[in-house]
């Protein structure tokens, strides 16, 4: 039996590969080049995800503010379903102080 921490219970049995054979019974071997299939993968990994934002454009600067249940309540109701961050953030660049 193996032990609670053991992993060989999650480990699913190997398959066999099934490769494609010609009319006389012979395996065709099938041919890959390793360099077609790295630079698939590397160009894949180039195009995924959000680009990185420049030092100048990335927003680090943290601030902590306290409000009342109400003022909570109030701000919440008009952000609807944007974060309450996000709309204080929109309403302090249209008002101009950022």
């Amino acid at each position: 039996m193996p032990s609670k921490n053991s992993l060989a219970s999650l480990k699913s049995p190997e398959t066999k590969t099934i490769l494609p054979a010609n009319m006389e019974g012979e395996v065709i071997a099938t041919s890959q080049t390793a360099g077609s299939s790295t630079s698939k993968v590397k160009n894949a990994k180039k195009t995924v995800g959000r680009p990185k934002l420049d030092k100048a454009e990335k927003r680090d600067y943290k601030i902590t503010l306290s409000l009342t249940k109400a003022q909570g309540r109030k701000i919440k109701e008009k952000a609807g379903l944007v974060n309450e961050a996000t709309y204080l953030y929109d309403v302090l660049q249209k008002q101009g102080i950022i």
